[in-house]
């Protein structure tokens, strides 16, 4: 596979959650050139990209009934991960994570934060990469 392009991913999604923790808003078009590079580069796997934008996009109306905001920076996040998984296993791996994830992380804030309408997700999606990462599905 591409060990670069696991690499620059990484490096954006560090970057996105920097700018999601500090500011509450990433430069769409700083994550839309992101996508496009990863879907050039990993045109293979579009079917798992448009499964992951889609998946993303139904945790986004699920999050609106509880009025938590999942914005348009995660759902093109996730679609890149989708983007990154070779196989139909590695892929349904990264939903499991993710759902994992973000009940944890969505618990975690309402215990320490508060109810919060606006709380930046991206730090989650960076911890989803990072485990993806260790448990050796993006080799």
């Amino acid at each position: 596979m591409i060990d670069w392009l696991i690499f620059v991913v990484l490096g954006v999604l560090i970057i996105a959650s920097y700018l999601d923790i500090k500011y509450r808003a990433i430069p769409s078009v700083f994550l839309t050139g992101a996508l496009l590079i990863v879907l050039i580069v990993r045109i293979e796997n579009l079917n798992f990209g448009i499964i992951a934008l889609v998946f993303a996009w139904f945790i986004k109306d699920l999050l609106s009934i509880k009025q938590l905001e999942f914005g348009v920076a995660d759902i093109k996040i996730m679609a890149m991960m989708g983007l990154m998984m070779p196989t139909l296993n590695m892929f349904l791996i990264l939903l499991g994570v993710f759902a994992l994830y973000q009940f944890v992380y969505t618990l975690v804030w309402e215990w320490k934060i508060g109810h919060d309408k606006e709380r930046p997700f991206v730090p989650c999606l960076l911890l989803i990469y990072i485990t993806m990462m260790i448990i050796g599905v993006l080799i």
